[in-house]
């Protein structure tokens, strides 16, 4: 017992030391990721971005703003003001995109029951070709005869083409029939009708004016004229007036349905002159309705027998196939009518969608301009672009070619397409040429002025001026693209990589470039200058940032590449206003040199054109072999170089043979010339002794 007792209390020991051990190392173990978490960072908890709310949007209260004051109004919003504005007028966009696809839809439908319709023309026009060539048949033919059977054969070919009309004039009236019901249809066709009554008493305008200015000023006709032009004009302008306020008015707001209301108070009135003018528009439905009713009352039978307009009778005679002809004849011109009157409605539902489309422009101008601040202030407008890209495309069927005409035409009259393009092209010319004349202006200013710094080159000067008048263009020309609405990002970009692509191509190309706007810039010779380049001697005609080009002294043009110009040793002969001279003589060691060089002085002198300063000179170069080598040199003016040049020389030798004087003979195993043909290269000496000499008795090739 006494053994359990004592286990118990030794097992009892253990547990009480564990669990005073262990708790202050859980404390400090706790106090320790306490203060672990203490100065741990925490993550700061990112707000999600809060969603755009349209309703909170305020431009969009005057859907006509202009685009400029817009720019002005939202540039101090913030980006969630901004994100607001975008997502207000993305529904916008989106609600007049709406109304556009409706009505392209109507128009598919409208132009699906005209064509009906002229299926139905055209096999009535058929029917009736038929019953002609049945009466020329059995024209004084024979009951049962060839040419009575073959008449009777066309009949029944009649009665085909009769029940392929009463098909096609059934569909067509089917089709009328599910626009009627379509609620989205009829709206859109309302619309239409509008239009078409706008455009109506526009022209009833027109003409009721026309017809005053043929009455006399004052009488009862012109003043009862007067009247009811007023009126119309000003029904006319109640109505667009509502029209205008309804465009520029919020989608379901209380300023919406207000316009709305105004516009169907100002289309009746319009609709009651007209009615009262007798000018009102057909109705295409009632049309149709008619001309169904004739061609279902229109029967031919198998037998020959035949009920036009529900009167049965035999055909039997001639008297009885020319009446179903005149009945068929008035069954065709009932379904012309309708087939015209649908187009007539369907032309004014293509105008209602042109001016949609102006408006579709318009909204989108603006959008753009909320867009462009919402990315300049680190928004993103790309999903925007992209479904304003999506839905402000165009798809017109060509087929249609009448409805197509109708749109160009209603594009070009409307403010937003045909006027604002021409009014963009006018910008466009008018920039181009105010950039041009600018240019040239600027490149004549520029020129005079660095005309005034002698030390800009011609060439130089050239290139900047060029420069100034072609860069100037370019800038105006990119310029006149914004006036056409083009972007000049992409442009830009794209002239960024073609750059790039032609840099990368024509590396060499680059060279010459760079080297010539080196020659250009440090000038070491200009056009016209007298010039030694390697082995050729010329003139220099003309310089380019590739080229330069060089007129030897035999009349020779030299393209040489700039690259390999400015690698050259260039030794310019006509830098300076003045140019020296320098005649070299072998002097006969028996020649008094005192006296030649008296000589060679009074002659230079005596030349008109030689300059007194700096004054002629002489000098006893060398002793050689043979001679004793002298130099004469004088200045003159450079542009009479090289007539000086010559005259000095022929002066020379007709002095020495005056005086007697004789120069050095060579001996004849020493033969000293040079090449024939120079070719535009410098000429040398060509000797079989190598003795130090000069280039020549009375040298070609002066030193200056």
């Amino acid at each position: 017992m006494s053994r359990y007792k004592i286990r118990a209390i030794i097992l009892t020991a253990v547990v009480c030391v564990g669990v005073v051990w262990t708790t202050p190392v859980r404390s400090q173990e706790q106090e320790q990721e306490q203060a672990k978490d203490a100065n741990t960072p925490k993550l700061e908890q990112v707000e999600p971005e809060k969603p755009a709310d349209p309703k909170a949007a305020t431009t969009t209260k005057d859907l006509n703003i202009p685009v400029d004051e817009l720019k002005i109004l939202v540039k101090p919003l913030t980006l969630e003001e901004l994100r607001d504005e975008a997502a207000a007028w993305m529904l916008v966009l989106q609600k007049k995109a709406h109304e556009i696809s409706e009505a392209e839809v109507t128009i598919k439908r409208e132009n699906q029951a005209i064509s009906q319709q002229q299926e139905g023309t055209d096999a009535l026009v058929q029917a009736k070709k038929a019953l002609e060539a049945a009466e020329q048949a059995q024209k004084g033919a024979a009951p049962g005869s060839p040419q009575y059977l073959e008449g009777t054969k066309k009949v029944e070919e009649a009665k085909e083409s009769l029940k392929k009309a009463q098909s096609a004039v059934e569909k067509a009236k089917t089709t009328k029939a599910e626009l009627k019901q379509d609620e989205t249809s009829s709206k859109t066709l309302e619309k239409a009708q509008k239009t078409g009554d706008l455009e109506t008493a526009k022209q009833t305008l027109d003409k009721i004016k026309a017809d005053r200015d043929k009455t006399v000023a004052g009488s009862p006709a012109y003043q009862e004229a007067t009247k009811t032009i007023e009126k119309l004009e000003a029904a006319l302008k109640e109505f667009e007036d509502a029209q205008k306020a309804q465009t520029g008015a919020k989608p379901d707001s209380p300023e919406s349905e207000q316009a709305t209301q105004q516009v169907e108070k100002a289309h009746e009135a319009i609709k009651q002159l007209l009615k009262e003018l007798g000018a009102g528009t057909e109705k295409s439905s009632q049309e149709l309705d008619n001309a169904t009713a004739s061609v279902e009352n229109t029967e031919i039978k198998n037998n020959g027998e035949e009920k036009v307009a529900g009167s049965p009778g035999v055909v039997n005679n001639q008297q009885n196939l020319q009446q179903k002809q005149q009945d068929l004849k008035k069954t065709t011109d009932n379904l012309q009518k309708s087939t015209d009157a649908e187009s007539k409605a369907k032309n004014q539902l293509v105008v209602t969608v042109t001016e949609l489309q102006s408006q579709l422009t318009a909204i989108n101008d603006r959008f753009n301009a909320i867009l462009e601040e919402l990315e300049k202030k680190g928004g993103d407008p790309k999903p925007y672009r992209q479904y304003t890209k999506a839905v402000m495309s165009i798809d017109v069927d060509t087929k249609d070619t009448q409805g197509l005409g109708v749109r160009l035409l209603a594009w070009a009259k409307a403010e937003e397409g045909g006027l604002r393009w021409a009014g963009n092209a006018g910008k466009f010319v008018g920039i181009v040429i105010v950039s041009v004349i600018v240019s040239q202006i600027l490149g004549a200013i520029l020129n005079r002025l660095l005309a005034l710094f002698g030390g800009t080159s011609r060439i130089m000067r050239k290139f900047i001026v060029m420069l100034v008048k072609r860069g100037g263009v370019v800038i105006g020309f990119l310029v006149a693209l914004t006036a056409l609405e083009v972007s000049l990002g992409p442009v830009l970009a794209l002239v960024g990589g073609l750059s790039f692509i032609l840099a990368f191509a024509l590396q060499s190309n680059l060279g010459n470039i760079a080297s010539g706007l080196m020659i250009m810039a440090y000038k070491p010779f200009d056009v016209g200058d007298e010039i030694k380049l390697g082995e050729l001697w010329g003139w220099v005609e003309s310089i380019t940032l590739a080229n330069t080009k060089i007129k030897g002294l035999d009349g020779q043009m030299f393209n040489v590449p700039n690259n390999t110009v400015w690698g050259e040793t260039i030794e310019n002969l006509s830098h300076d206003r003045i140019r020296k001279f320098t005649h070299w003589l072998r002097i006969d060691f028996e020649e008094n040199l005192a006296k030649v060089e008296q000589l060679l002085v009074e002659i230079i002198k005596s030349h008109p054109k030689v300059l007194a300063a700096p004054a002629p000179n002489t000098q006893v170069w060398s002793i050689e072999d043979y001679y004793i080598s002298v130099k004469a040199d004088g200045w003159v003016n450079k542009e009479d170089f090289w007539t000086v040049h010559s005259d000095i020389i022929r002066m020379i030798q007709g002095r020495f043979d005056t005086e007697g004087i004789k120069l050095a003979a060579i001996p004849k195993g020493i033969e000293i010339g040079r090449e024939d043909d120079t070719n535009g290269k410098i000429p040398h000496i060509v000797s079989e002794t190598s003795v130090h000499r000069p280039a020549s008795l009375l040298s070609d090739s002066p030193k200056d």
